[in-house]
């Protein structure tokens, strides 16, 4: 039988700690739009250049331009690239081949595929474009966005490869827009244009449409959690004339709507705030902030325990800092496990513009036998009772789930000794 001192282990592994969170920088003028499940993948826009052509990074190669950027040939370009949770495939407004802006999705076995053409019944060419990209659902399935018809109305449309580009609900003379999917595509969430003008959010279910707030201003719906129960954007607040942050929430006929402000200093009427993605379980919201009319804006985090936070502020919080002389001007996207998020700094003196991700290492107990959310003498006394001895696996100190405890499940327990979650 295995011997083993606790006074020994506690010496031997005094002072380890978890994982601290990170900030990686992607290249400068490598502006981020949006990450994988794991952070590991990004992609967005180079404007280095000023080509405005679709990238990929990883943390391991580094940046891979896709090309098709429409910018350089006919001048003009429009939406978000967007990611797979799984990095493998990428939505973006690219050059047709015939020479238009359109809709793209790369996949990286095969590269590019243009949803349009072939063109739907309704669409035209207006402007020298056919429609753009906005989103991607996290299969990598279904494309969102809109197209255009010969009125220069936005028809608000998903694609996918077994049934191409199709139209969603909307009024018959006005334009909407579809800005992100969940993770099949069944839930998609946008604008809807009103007769006056003015945009609301919406949402589709199904291809239902359901009107998130009906308040008279240019509001948003920005992002959607993974199952579609969670939707961030912007609201019009009648209480402060305001476009502010909101969340709605499913309760399983319709979704609640909780407006969670803007941050201090926001003049009334003229500034406002925006939530443009949010984690699976809600905990976790990112976007920014316009103080006044200026487009200057500030990056901004919600969480429910610290409501809206400047972004520098937030990430005090995690012992975090993007340095003297930067500002954070926005976050853009959320892991779903809320892991890691990226955002965009300026630099105050040259105007110049970075991306940046955070990563978050999840918060874990693993060696916690008792459920207090520590690692600590107790459970070490418990592995140490059950050493060598065949459990129910996943049970007691048997942390990898063999059904034994053995120099296995220690190293679990010693590795997260003295830490609490």
């Amino acid at each position: 039988m295995i011997q083993v001192s606790i006074a020994a282990v506690l010496a031997l592994f005094a002072g380890s700690a978890l994982a601290q969170p990170t900030i990686e920088y992607l290249p400068s003028g490598y502006i981020a739009t949006d990450i994988s499940s794991n952070g590991e993948v990004a992609v967005g826009n180079v404007l280095l250049d000023g080509s405005y052509e679709t990238f990929r990074w990883t943390s391991a190669s580094g940046v891979q331009r896709l090309g098709r950027a429409s910018v350089p040939v006919i001048g003009r370009g429009a939406g978000t690239p967007d990611v797979s949770h799984d990095g493998t495939r990428v939505s973006a407004s690219i050059l047709s081949s015939d020479t238009r802006l359109t809709q793209g999705v790369w996949d990286i076995a095969t590269g590019w595929i243009e949803t349009m053409p072939p063109l739907p019944v309704d669409c035209a060419s207006i402007d020298e474009s056919y429609g753009s990209a906005w989103g991607l659902s996290g299969d990598g399935s279904t494309l969102t966005g809109f197209y255009w018809n010969a009125s220069a109305d936005a028809r608000a449309c998903t694609w996918t490869s077994g049934d191409g580009v199709v139209a969603l609900s909307q009024g018959a003379t006005t334009s909407a827009r579809v800005n992100a999917a969940n993770f099949d595509g069944s839930i998609v969430v946008g604008w809807e244009e009103l007769a006056t003008g003015e945009w609301q959010p919406r949402a589709w279910r199904n291809g239902v449409k359901l009107i998130l707030d009906p308040g008279p201003a240019f509001n948003e719906a920005q992002g959607v959690n993974t199952d579609g129960s969670i939707i961030v954007g912007e609201s019009y607040d009648p209480a402060t004339a305001t476009r502010v942050a909101t969340i709605w929430r499913w309760n399983g006929a319709s979704y609640d709507t909780q407006r969670v402000g803007y941050l201090p200093g926001t003049i009334q009427i003229q500034g406002f705030s925006s939530l443009e993605s949010v984690s699976d379980d809600g905990e976790l919201a990112v976007g920014f902030n316009r103080f006044n009319n200026s487009p200057q804006s500030a990056g901004m985090v919600w969480t429910p325990d610290t409501g809206l936070m400047k972004g520098e502020d937030y990430l005090a919080t995690l012992g975090l800092s993007v340095g003297a002389g930067n500002t954070i001007v926005s976050f853009s996207s959320v892991s779903p496990d809320g892991t890691a998020f990226t955002g965009i700094i300026q630099q105050i003196l040259s105007g110049a513009l970075q991306s940046f991700i955070v990563h978050v290492p999840p918060v874990e107990c693993p060696g916690d036998t008792n459920g207090d959310n520590a690692v600590n003498g107790a459970d070490l006394s418990v592995l140490l009772s059950q050493f060598n001895q065949s459990v129910t696996p996943g049970t007691g100190a048997d942390f990898n789930d063999d059904g034994v405890v053995n120099g296995a499940d220690l190293s679990v327990l010693l590795s997260s000794f003295g830490s609490e979650c």
